[in-house]
């Protein structure tokens, strides 16, 4: 239990810019006056954090950005701060964002500088790509909240309709949670994504528990550019590593395929 000192100096770092009600619950978004960075709380739980104009601190959105950069046309699954989204704007991408949260659209636009001209559709990921018939050469993946069971969410029929909107030659960049060195999740979804035309890398910083992890679906031989992937790990002080999938989608349980 913190002190009445150390809540006093919370209270004085922190202030609170709103405080609104989502469709999984709770949303706080604070400002730290020690480096003017804002964060998206969503249940207590800190979905976003970036600069008043939009840009991210998180390593894993730097890490899908690059992963991205060859793709022009990219539909992004899941908004929250839209941080992942205005970095692609930047660098000129055409973009389709989907959440189920419309008050996300809202608070990526008022806090985080989510550009107004961006098409922002308020739906399930999972009835979007089910029902969409455009194709895009990259999509990025970043959903997920309290309660959120990424194995339950992202089964074989899921993975199959994502990859079904992809064009020729196109990519699927996923941020996946992992619990620790042995989840086999971003193995299992990275299969399920890639299907037998894919190849798939993990992005991931072992040794650190309920850690974020990227998944790279790609029909390349190699990763893209490896030296600009490192810069952005160097940059970040953190013990990020790429490795290969370890899993492919013939190596699934039938039924979990």
């Amino acid at each position: 239990m913190c002190s009445d000192v150390q809540l006093l100096i919370w209270l004085w770092a922190v202030k609170l810019l709103g405080r609104y009600q989502g469709r999984n619950g709770q949303i706080e978004i604070v400002e730290y006056s020690w480096d003017g960075t804002r964060v998206y709380f969503e249940e207590g739980v800190r979905q976003s954090q970036a600069t008043p104009h939009g840009e991210s601190v998180f390593t894993y959105v730097k890490l899908m950005d690059e992963l991205l950069s060859r793709s022009e046309q990219i539909l992004v699954l899941g908004c929250g701060g839209g941080n992942l989204a205005t970095a692609l704007w930047r660098l000129g991408k055409r973009l389709t964002i989907v959440d189920n949260n419309p008050i996300s659209f809202v608070l990526a636009h008022k806090f985080f500088d989510l550009p107004d001209e961006l098409p922002c559709i308020v739906s399930d990921f999972r009835k979007f790509v089910f029902d969409d018939r455009t194709h895009y050469d990259g999509i990025a993946v970043d959903v997920g909240g309290p309660g959120f069971r990424f194995t339950d969410e992202f089964d074989a029929a899921t993975c199959d309709a994502i990859r079904s909107r992809l064009a020729p030659g196109g990519r699927i960049v996923m941020n996946v949670t992992v619990s620790n060195d042995i989840d086999p999740t971003p193995d299992r979804i990275a299969a399920r994504l890639a299907g037998e035309e894919l190849r798939t890398w993990i992005v991931d910083e072992q040794g650190i528990e309920d850690r974020n992890a990227v998944i790279a679906c790609m029909p390349e031989k190699t990763l893209g550019s490896r030296a600009a992937l490192d810069r952005v790990i160097r940059h970040s002080h953190e013990r990020w590593a790429i490795r290969r999938g370890r899993l492919r989608s013939r190596d699934l349980p039938f039924g979990s395929r």
